[in-house]
């Protein structure tokens, strides 16, 4: 029984992205996942940071680039410039692994540097390559099976899953798991190197542009995770768009408004109100108030996540 298109999230993706305009620092990041059969993936991590110049160019302020193979989402072996990097292998990606990242970079993760950025995303992206595996997996549908009783356990974990819900209901009544094929992932704008997908890979993709103008600053953040699918097609999964402007003399969020673009189920945007919760809040704070406060029904795992990169705002802000 196929999911319904009426109960389907919002279709709308980001086209473009903004110049940047002379003062503008950007950070952009990508996490590639390439499954080599259904437990081992290679995984790239970039991020770099550039200020737009007054000539029209732009300077790279960091540029980091990790490479890993994982096993089960174990890491089997990992390589980057910062030698740290080589006691994460053996650890899962996934629960718990965050708080080993924070050990790891120690008061580096003060400064929000690129690669914290990395590590510490990397777990909701490994979480979201499941769609892709699914995807590979499946032939001529849009569900996967699911045993009985996952969708009590997912129930209550985002507003997409809330009680009642169009998939919780669906998954209920057919025990498959729907999974929505989302719209073309259009080409954007300046980022750093990536190579193209592979089939079957998974990308989250990340841009936060910070431009500072007297007592404010302007930020446009967009989040995006895509997928390509045998034939070489990329679509998106999820996408959301936040804007605001950040107190210079306080380094605390004076207001934002956040878009849901591309979303699986009608039931997510819901999430969208919680993000006025970060108003007020320092920069500084809104990563890790985010991960402890923000959570059940009235929220969306990966509107949290866009919202938590905001902190690397103080970065873009600090190499100016």
């Amino acid at each position: 029984m196929p999911f319904g298109t009426d109960i389907v999230g919002p279709q709308r993706p980001v086209t473009e992205w903004p110049p940047l305009r002379p003062g503008t620092r950007r950070r952009t990041s990508t996490i590639d996942t390439h499954p080599q059969n259904p437990h081992t993936g290679d995984v790239q991590l970039r991020a770099r940071d550039v200020q737009s110049n007054s000539s029209g160019n732009h300077d790279v302020l960091d540029d980091v680039v990790v490479l890993a193979r994982l096993t089960d989402r174990v890491i089997d072996e990992i390589s980057g410039d910062d030698p740290r990097l080589g006691r994460l292998r053996g650890a899962r990606v996934g629960a718990g692994f965050r708080a080993i990242v924070r050990d790891l970079l120690g008061s580096d993760i003060a400064g929000s540097p690129a690669l914290y950025l990395l590590l510490d995303d990397w777990v909701g992206a490994s979480l979201v390559t499941g769609y892709g595996a699914h995807h590979a997996d499946i032939t001529g549908g849009v569900e996967w099976p699911m045993s009985d009783g996952i969708s009590d356990h997912l129930t209550g974990i985002c507003s997409g899953f809330a009680p009642g819900a169009s998939a919780v209901d669906f998954s209920r009544r057919n025990l498959l798991m729907p999974c929505v094929r989302g719209p073309l992932a259009p080409p954007l704008g300046e980022m750093h190197p990536a190579e193209p997908l592979r089939p079957h890979g998974m990308r989250r993709m990340r841009r936060l542009d910070v431009l500072p103008d007297g007592a404010a600053a302007a930020f446009d953040a967009h989040f995006r995770d895509s997928h390509v699918d045998a034939e070489g097609i990329e679509t998106i999964v999820h996408e959301y768009t936040v804007v605001g402007e950040i107190d210079l003399a306080s380094l605390s969020i004076s207001h934002l408004a956040a878009q849901a673009r591309v979303l699986p189920w009608q039931e997510c945007p819901g999430a969208l109100a919680s993000a006025q919760r970060v108003v007020g809040m320092a920069v500084g704070d809104v990563r890790d108030r985010v991960r402890t406060e923000f959570t059940g029904i009235s929220t969306c795992t990966h509107l949290n996540d866009t919202l938590r990169s905001l902190t690397d705002a103080q970065a873009l802000l600090a190499a100016g």
